[in-house]
């Protein structure tokens, strides 16, 4: 009797995909994913048993059913398949101990996500194990016991971690298993699609030949000789033993390319699979794959975050996002550390093309200090047990090494600068100066006497009154912030950019959103005060080029004080570092010392959901997979709204309205007009607002939104303002 997985409409049974080749494809598939962390015995299993339920009789009715096919299953058709997962979950339970329960997780959970072992619902895996299960058709396979992977133990406190990481990486082997093969019997020109990508050693020779070009037509100067010492100290670090590294290089030191020297360097060295950069804002993104498209070839480089639109992009990269087999990925940290800690299909298909890579964390101070334990917790593992070296890069190192007041901080993290401090001393290009207390018409008339100034501040209230005072001396003056829409925020950068290429009159007035990697230089920049990271950050954006022989910081405490929160602490932390490290604010040193104290208030907060408390109790494998996965980097209590004032955001809420086309595709694409509103501001403008679609806002009254400053906020009713 013919057993099948699949089948093709309007084809013939006999060419239907049979239960036995689709089991035995996902299962060699998987191993193979699964190798890198000497797990294929365990993903090898839970490809034969995946869909072992298949092979009753219950499901191969439903099948034919499906296809109008009447046989002698016909008696037997219910209605539906039946529960064809769990029949291959029991089985490994029942036979393989701990490791047959881990992989009871993968197998139950191969379509809907990882399960809970208990909830509440009775929908807990626990629960499920009991279930009566139609009885199988098929022979079961001889189980031997697995070889399990040798996980280098960290502490026994983190032994229930790096179990719950096991079980999602097998996961990830099986679910990516499992897709590509049923890809390729059901749609094989779309797996066609999917193609071999250039090698990293065809890429580390596309990259040494582009380099040499920027090489020498670089003109001779100090920064560039500096320059050439940070690639010097990369291309000899990448020659070292795979771990944790860090890289600390100011504003100007050539970081990303030296980044990516170290990383194809060291890929080719020890046998990496890929580069993956991992960068926490979408302007730094754009700009560094931008980078490294030019350096390498836009066909190695998978740009996967909200702002890349992959209806511009061919097929085979849009596919590639899937699970990102490409060599070179550029993504969020929020997209990387959320999938991390994920139970969905969608999210942890990608986590087994992870291991074996070298991961760059740029920026990494700006990962938030509540969600900082499971982080560090994360990149902790994957280079202990997964070969993954990481790079800690940035301008601003957090402290977070192991230390006597922080024990649970990363060990063995070595520098690839071989003299942080003279790195530092010969990037110097800005000199700091503390205001003390000013107000807004003192911070406004300051800006005012220079043609080419930049203020950032902590709030869109201070930015707006800033921007009015100068507007109210006639000053050419711009605003930045993010009550902007994507594309019009681009724009006004574009003519920022433009005015100071051109030595054209130029005031701008900013929140910190400037500070993440936007690439502007002003000999003046004004910044209130916030945490040295954030100082440094605005700095970076003064003098940036060095084309001055000194640029201008000028730090100020608002008037009307710090808002609550994030924004004070950090400011306060600061504060006593201003008279301490006059002069040297920027220095390592002084860095090190603001994260010191910063961490040292949150360390009783640096993971506010208790994620790992939950991975903890996971040792004997009763793992809590859906109440891990509500780990999320960012707490998102702000509501998306699309102006849609453009042509092109008309026309597409317009085919939300009539619900046409791919609902998915369009919401993407609004995402380039889209702003996000705190809960009290969204319930001053609903009454504006239409809902083309469910839980879809859509702002598209003129009179809503400024062309200087963004959406209006405070709304009486027909009085409007920001």
């Amino acid at each position: 009797m013919d057993y099948y997985a699949h089948s093709r409409e309007d084809e013939p049974v006999e060419q239907w995909q049979s239960l036995n080749d689709h089991l035995n494809n996902v299962a060699r598939l998987a191993a193979g994913f699964a190798k890198s962390f000497d797990g294929q015995e365990l993903a090898f299993i839970a490809g034969i048993l995946h869909d072992i339920g298949k092979g009753s009789r219950r499901f191969q009715a439903y099948i034919r059913h499906a296809n109008g096919i009447e046989d002698e299953f016909k008696a037997d058709f219910q209605g539906s398949g039946g529960d064809h997962s769990t029949p291959g979950a029991r089985i490994c339970s029942e036979r393989l101990a701990i490791p047959g329960k881990l992989l009871a997780y993968c197998i139950s959970g191969h379509h809907g996500g990882l399960p809970d072992w208990t909830q509440d619902s009775g929908h807990g895996l626990k629960e499920k194990l009991k279930k009566e299960l139609e009885k199988l058709e098929v022979e079961v396979p001889e189980l031997n016991h697995p070889k399990i992977p040798k996980l280098k133990r960290l502490k026994q406190s983190l032994a229930g971690f790096q179990v719950q990481m096991l079980g999602r990486m097998l996961f990830s082997c099986l679910v990516d298993a499992d897709f590509l093969d049923t890809e390729a019997f059901m749609e094989p020109e779309k797996s066609a699609v999917r193609r071999r990508y250039p090698s990293l050693a065809e890429l580390q020779k596309r990259f040494d030949r582009k380099f040499g070009e920027l090489c020498r037509n670089a003109p001779a100067s100090a920064v560039n000789t500096i320059r050439a010492g940070v690639l010097e100290d990369c291309l000899a670090a990448a020659e070292t033993e795979p771990g944790i590294f860090s890289l600390t290089v100011p504003t100007g030191g050539g970081k990303t390319l030296a980044s990516l020297a170290f990383a194809l360097r060291h890929a080719q060295k020890f046998n990496k699979r890929r580069i993956i950069y991992v960068i926490p804002f979408t302007s730094i993104i754009e700009q560094n794959a931008d980078v490294f498209e030019r350096m390498l070839g836009e066909e190695a480089v998978l740009q996967h975050h909200s702002n890349y639109d992959f209806d511009q992009a061919d097929r085979s990269r849009k596919l590639s996002a899937e699970n990102w087999d490409m060599p070179v990925v550029v993504t969020t940290t929020v997209q990387f550390f959320e999938s991390l800690y994920a139970a969905g299909t969608s999210r942890c298909r990608k986590l087994h093309n992870i291991t074996d890579s070298v991961v760059i964390f740029d920026e990494v101070q700006a990962i938030p200090v509540e969600k900082l334990m499971p982080c560090l917790e994360a990149i902790r593992e994957l280079s202990a047990n997964y070969g993954v070296t990481s790079v800690l890069c940035t301008a601003t190192q957090p402290a977070v090494e192991v230390r006597e007041a922080f024990e649970d901080g990363l060990e063995n993290v070595r520098e690839i600068i071989r003299d942080v401090p003279a790195l530092f001393r010969g990037l110097r290009r800005t000199r700091l100066h503390d205001l003390g207390v000013c107000g807004i018409p003192e911070i406004a008339e300051r800006m005012a006497t220079h043609d080419q100034s930049l203020a950032i501040v902590s709030t869109r209230r201070q930015a707006f009154d800033l921007y009015n005072a100068l507007k109210e001396r006639g000053r050419d003056v711009y605003h930045l912030s993010a009550l902007m829409y994507p594309i019009h925020r681009r724009r006004t950068l574009k003519t920022i950019r433009e005015k100071l290429e051109k030595g054209e009159p130029c005031l701008v007035v900013s929140t910190q959103l400037i500070e993440a990697g936007v690439d502007v230089d002003f000999p003046v920049v004004f910044r209130a005060l916030a945490g040295i990271d954030s100082i440094a950050q605005a700095a970076g954006r003064c003098n940036r080029e060095g084309r001055r022989v000194i640029g201008d910081v000028y730090i100020f405490k608002p008037e009307e004080g710090t808002p609550p929160g994030y924004f004070r602490l950090t400011a306060e932390c600061a504060e006593p570092l201003l008279e301490r490290f006059s002069g040297a604010l920027l220095e390592p040193e002084c860095v090190r010392e603001y994260f010191r104290d910063y961490y040292w208030v949150r360390q009783g907060h640096m993971d506010d959901d208790g994620i790992l408390e939950t991975c903890r109790n996971a040792f004997g494998a009763d793992i809590q997979f859906q109440k891990i996965a509500e780990f999320r980097m960012i707490k998102d209590a702000a509501r998306p709204i699309v102006v849609a004032l453009e042509p092109e955001a008309r026309a597409l809420a317009a085919q939300l309205a009539a619900e046409k086309g791919n609902v998915g595709f369009v919401l993407r694409k609004l995402q380039q007009y889209t702003v996000q509103l705190y809960e009290n501001q969204f319930q001053n403008l609903k009454g504006w607002l239409d809902e083309p679609y469910p839980g879809v806002y859509v702002l598209d009254n003129p009179k809503l939104y400024s062309e200087a400053t963004g959406v209006i906020v405070e709304v009486s009713d027909d009085n409007f303002i920001c």
